[in-house]
């Protein structure tokens, strides 16, 4: 199993990065993105978005869900803000996005999970009360981080600087990859791509281990007839390279 195939299933261009990540435990990568992110493009909704972000001082919080939330906004907060406004406390959920940030020169923090469940288990609920959050995101992201901040008290808003999509592929695609030992799916809505497409292109997959990032993901590939889902307790590279290592290491056993 060292020269093993894994398949890396993430949006470009984190895709890239986890290939090279992967190529240096001297397995092969292979890239199937099953999410394309594309920056909101419409004149009139990036008028509203630079409104927001002008207003951004007026949050507690600024909450950014992924590593494209995160690159989007330093981009936009460098045009809008000179200088990044001061009494902001600026969060990333999971340690890729907080990285991101902190890259960009936002002092993010953040909580010690990888997930919007951990996440609202390491903020207070007291402290939430009253406070002004913004959530920012891609379009349609799931609601159950506003809604729970929203329970417990919080005035919650959003700010959508991305839209994913699903990548086009056709059967040629398919017939043209390697054999797969093992893949690495990163978010629900990823995962529910390729169900689509192993389903109409490569239903023996499904045998195959894959690995997810949270419990909730885990559940819904199951669900989904992945036989072998294990989780990996979170996106970031790290926590998957880890937990390929012990898959790896179960199968020398």
């Amino acid at each position: 199993m060292q020269d093993c195939h894994i398949l890396i299933t993430r949006p470009e261009p984190e895709n890239t990065l986890s290939c090279e990540r992967i190529v240096t435990h001297g397995w092969t990568a292979v890239p199937l993105p099953m999410l394309d992110i594309a920056p909101i493009e419409d004149a009139q909704q990036r008028a509203a978005i630079r409104s927001q972000i002008f207003d951004i001082d007026t949050f507690q919080y600024v909450i950014f869900v992924s590593k494209n939330a995160a690159r989007l906004a330093a981009d936009w907060l460098d045009t809008c803000w000179p200088m990044l406004p001061v009494g902001v406390h600026w969060i990333g959920i999971g340690q890729g996005t907080t990285q991101a940030l902190l890259e960009a020169g936002i002092p993010a923090i953040s909580n010690p999970g990888h997930t919007t469940e951990a996440l609202l288990e390491w903020l207070k609920p007291a402290k939430m009360k009253d406070q002004k959050i913004l959530i920012i995101r891609g379009l349609g992201g799931r609601p159950e981080l506003g809604d729970k901040l929203e329970e417990r008290g919080a005035k919650v808003h959003y700010l959508s600087l991305y839209e994913r999509k699903k990548p086009h592929y056709t059967a040629q695609t398919f017939f043209m990859l390697p054999d797969i030992h093992l893949i690495w799916v990163t978010s629900g809505e990823g995962l529910h791509h390729l169900s689509e497409y192993a389903t109409q292109h490569k239903p023996e997959w499904k045998t195959l281990p894959i690995l997810t990032p949270s419990s909730r993901v885990n559940q819904q590939a199951k669900e989904m007839g992945w036989i072998h889902a294990s989780c990996a307790d979170g996106a970031d590279d790290n926590s998957l390279i880890k937990a390929t290592e012990f898959h790896i290491g179960k199968q020398h056993d």
